[in-house]
């Protein structure tokens, strides 16, 4: 006698059935499986061995159905009664997966297979079932033994075919389908089809990323790139956290044929857990083959950490998985009596690479420092060269020359063009600019010079215009004096002495350096804009910039004219000007021309106009600028995405400008993490979005009342959609009070409606409290429309708890008044949505006749397609209830056309 009661074999078959996916689960289901059958508890044992087989699916171990797949075919001949409703579908459903899981492992015979197949047929047929999913399996073993002429027949039943209660969901047969048109080379077709196939939300555990991920091949070798891109980032963010899917093994492997190494490497090494993990032989071959496809391309030495293996190089990981790979082909091969998979995996392991694709976050570009050259020859002429090119403004060529002389030269320089060389060093970022090392320096230079170097950055000192007056008033040369004067020019503008600007504008024009005539002429007219005469110097600008300039002038001449078009809102003229800006200078000089491209790209609010200069912006940024100014770029790009309705893309960007923010940018960072919570929300990823606007809402100044209301705003919808409902009703409350801080009472009354309206079925009395409180706040409102709006809001919330309470009359009457305040809107589709949720509520009521007329009236109303679906929906529902036929009525047929 076991020493267990049913009760505790139930109870153990629960608790095993509630445990999340993995080997301990199913473990624990297999001793619950065991208990029921020391006490003979029949329908406990099917109810064990059909989670079982659930569970083996979802681990991808078909191995592991087949003993509870024949324990429950014998009980199913032994007595059917055991069977409930659910586990007759189940095993019905399950017997597919037994072709598969025989497939996929050559340890069992092709007559084992073949058998099953035919049983699955007889079974489907004997029952009345969709034989679509036997045309799959046929074409699939088909494929499998390379029978191209047997897939292409059985495929085109298997299209041909319409879906049975036996099929696969809609999006899972696409996928299926996708997979089998591409390896027939039908890859136009295969695009197409899958394409479409992604239209519509399928509610399908592993979709789209399953379709998303057949189109890689057929979209790459049509040459559609771009959707390439989008299928691999949108697919891998979907099953990147999940260890078991095969899916991830073709992202690895469309990475390293499409120019992404460094991601595929990144993709890889999630992964590396495959390498020993116990897999059905096809799915190990897969990432073998798959992976050895990327490692082929990594640097040799490239250092792995493999999970109960230890370091191993690119080098050494490669010669394992490739070996395993073609061991696992030629079992495949032997069972099958073909060459077909040694072919395939040889074929794979040297196909060459597609044209490089794309991806959200720009790689650095391979030829970046192309136009860049170091100068050889004696280092005395190089820095004297140098110095000379600074002074005649071709900083182009003289920072070639600087470049040329490393620093641990210096001392074979004589210290004048020593110090030259070091302060060029300092002003243009080449290294940190250290105040006590530069005044060093000055000593070695004439004090003119030393003076003209002051003068030049006296702008960004505490102390700069004294220093300024110091340095014109000690110049001996017109040169000195000019960029003191110029300098001058500036910072009197900023503490408004505007009087003494013009004369520091009159003394620079007036010693005309011909050298400085081009800086004197841009900085004339940016004296007119920082008088706030834009239109004067926006002229004064164009006029300069039609002649001859020395690069230096010609660059300060762009942007002032990008940053007066920018203010000016001439948005076509500044995204032309960006765009000819930084191609008007070689790389390095225009990496620094980018900041005030992107820029003005942000303050314009052409994102999403403006990709492609983004997209070079952050790849130059790379290689030229700091982690911080790509971080940067890397976030308006993402406001591209965003603009665009690219979601999965701007989370990707996102991610990347926050793995590269730097110290000092909180601010950046402050706006990254609310963005990418907003992101997140919008993929449906919670967690994620909670956790980035909860770092939004520390990093967030507590006086910026209006910027923390909308944060709560957001955040509460999420904690809302998380069922975190005392959090989210809180969130909401402190927004509405904030936005009654700030003086929005409009946006107060929308934070208590979304409360109201977010709320669970069953929280009335908290739903009543944001309704009345978001009432009370009408009568501040100034604007008529507005009033109306939240008025009918607040009907349309009144009209739910009146239904939800059993109130259908009161509930009918608040619906009726919602409608009138909206049709004094003018707003049709909402009108049409408030009368189908009086539909619903009459439906509540057991009212089908006035549910139906509502829903008439709604299609009545419809200005365009958008809530066709709904309404055919609620007119079906309420047909149904009377037991009237739906398929012959004429508005059923019309608006099913419409939908279709």
């Amino acid at each position: 006698m076991a020493d267990f009661t049913a009760e505790d074999a139930e109870r153990a078959f629960l608790e095993a059935y509630n445990m999340p996916t993995g080997m301990p689960k199913h473990e624990a289901l297999e001793r619950a499986a065991r208990m029921s059958d020391a006490l003979g508890h029949l329908p406990l044992g099917v109810s064990c061995r059909t989670a079982l087989i659930d569970s083996a699916y979802y681990l991808s171990r078909y191995d592991l159905m087949l003993a509870p797949f024949a324990w429950v075919r014998a009980a199913e001949e032994k007595d059917p009664e055991a069977f409930n409703e659910y586990e007759v579908h189940s095993l019905n459903w399950a017997h597919k997966w037994i072709a598969t899981g025989l497939r996929r492992d050559p340890k069992f015979s092709l007559e084992q297979l073949q058998a099953v197949i035919g049983q699955l047929a007889d079974r489907y047929g004997k029952l009345g079932f969709s034989v679509q999913p036997v045309h799959g399996a046929r074409a699939e073993y088909a494929y499998h033994v390379g029978d191209m002429a047997g897939l292409a027949e059985h495929l085109g039943r298997y299209l041909a075919t319409e879906r049975g209660p036996m099929a696969d969901c809609e999006a899972c047969v696409i996928e299926e389908q996708v997979w089998m048109l591409a390896r027939l080379g039908r890859h136009q077709e295969a695009a197409a089809h899958g394409w479409e196939g992604l239209s519509g939300d399928s509610g399908c555990a592993t979709q789209p990323q399953g379709i998303l991920s057949a189109l890689l091949w057929p979209l790459l070798e049509i040459g559609e790139l771009e959707k390439a891109a989008h299928a691999h980032t949108t697919a891998y963010r979907l099953i990147k956290d999940d260890e078991i899917t095969s899916y991830v093994h073709e992202h690895i492997r469309f990475c390293a044929l499409t120019g992404n190494l460094s991601r595929g490497e990144d993709i890889l090494r999630r992964s590396l857990h495959k390498v020993t993990a116990v897999q059905l032989p096809a799915d190990e071959m897969s990432f073998a083959e798959c992976a050895s496809v990327l490692l082929q391309r990594l640097p040799a030495g490239t250092v792995f950490e493999v999970p109960a293996v230890g370091s191993r190089t690119a080098a050494e990981l490669l010669d394992r998985l490739s070996k395993r790979a073609v061991q696992l082909a030629k079992q495949f091969d032997e069972r099958n009596g073909t060459p077909a998979w040694l072919d395939r995996i040889t074929k794979s392991l040297e196909q060459k690479d597609y044209p490089a694709v794309e991806l959200a976050v720009p790689a650095a570009p391979v030829t970046a420092t192309a136009e860049e050259s170091v100068v050889f020859g004696d280092p005395v002429e190089i820095a004297e060269s140098m110095v000379t090119l600074y002074e005649q403004g071709d900083f182009v060529k003289a920072r070639r020359m600087l470049d040329s002389l490393p620093a641990d030269m210096d001392s074979l320089l004589p210290p004048d063009l020593a110090a030259h060389a070091g302060i060029r060093r300092m002003t243009t970022g080449l290294v940190p600019f250290d105040p006590a090392v530069f005044d060093g320096l000055l000593t070695a230079l004439p004090a003119d010079l030393a003076l003209r170097y002051q003068a030049r950055l006296a702008m960004g000192l505490p102390d700069g215009q004294a220093l300024a007056e110091r340095c014109l008033a000690e110049a001996t040369t017109d040169y000195t004096r000019t960029v003191a004067a110029l300098s001058l020019a500036e910072l009197y503008d900023d503490a408004h002495a505007h009087e003494q600007a013009n004369e520091m504008i009159a003394l620079a024009s007036s010693l005309d350096v011909p050298e400085l005539r081009g800086r004197v002429a841009v900085e004339t007219a940016e004296h007119k804009a920082r008088q706030q005469d834009l239109e004067g110097a926006y002229a004064d600008v164009l006029a300069v910039m039609a002649g001859e300039l020395p690069l230096n002038a010609r660059f300060e001449g762009y942007r002032l004219r990008l940053r007066l078009e920018t203010l000016l809102r001439k948005v076509p003229e500044a995204v032309a000007t960006a765009r000819e800006f930084v191609s008007a200078f070689p790389l390095p000089e225009s990496a620094e021309a980018r900041w005030y491209q992107v820029a003005t790209i942000q303050e314009l609010d052409q994102e999403g106009a403006c990709l492609g200069d983004l997209r070079d912006a952050v790849a130059i940024s790379r290689v030229h600028l700091s982690p911080g100014h790509t971080a940067h770029f890397c976030f308006a790009l993402s406001g591209g995405y965003v603009q665009t309705d690219r979601f999965v893309e701007a989370a990707e960007v996102l991610e990347e400008s926050l793995r590269l923010l730097q110290e000092g940018q909180e601010d950046l960072r402050l706006q990254v993490v609310f963005r990418l919570g907003q992101v997140c929300r919008k993929l449906g990823e919670l967690p994620a979005a909670e956790r980035y606007l909860r770092e939004a809402a520390e990093l967030l100044p507590p006086e910026e009342t209006g910027r923390r209301a909308f944060l709560l705003d957001a955040l509460a919808s999420v904690q809302g959609r998380l069922d975190k409902h005392d959090e989210a009703i809180a969130s909401w409350r402190a927004g509405a009070a904030l936005w009654q801080q700030e003086g929005n009472l409009s946006e107060a009354i929308g934070s208590l409606v979304e409360l109201a309206s977010s709320l669970p079925d069953d929280e009335i009395t908290e739903t009543r409290a944001a309704v009345n409180d978001a009432e009370a706040l009408l009568p501040l409102l100034d604007e008529p429309a507005e009033v109306t709006r939240r008025q009918a809001e607040i009907a349309a919330i009144r009209a739910w708890v009146h239904g939800q309470t059993g109130e259908f009359a009161l509930a009918m009457k608040q619906y009726r008044d919602a409608e009138a305040l909206v049709v004094s809107l003018g707003d049709e589709g909402w009108r049409v949505f408030v009368v189908l949720k009086a539909a619903h509520v009459l439906l509540i009521a057991d009212d089908a006749a006035g549910a139906e007329a509502e829903a008439r009236r709604a299609a009545s109303l419809l200005p365009d397609d958008s809530q066709v679906s709904n309404v055919l929906s609620m007119l079906s529902e309420a047909l149904r209830r009377q037991n009237k036929p739906s398929g012959t009525d004429p508005l059923v047929r019309e608006l099913t056309a419409r939908l279709d």
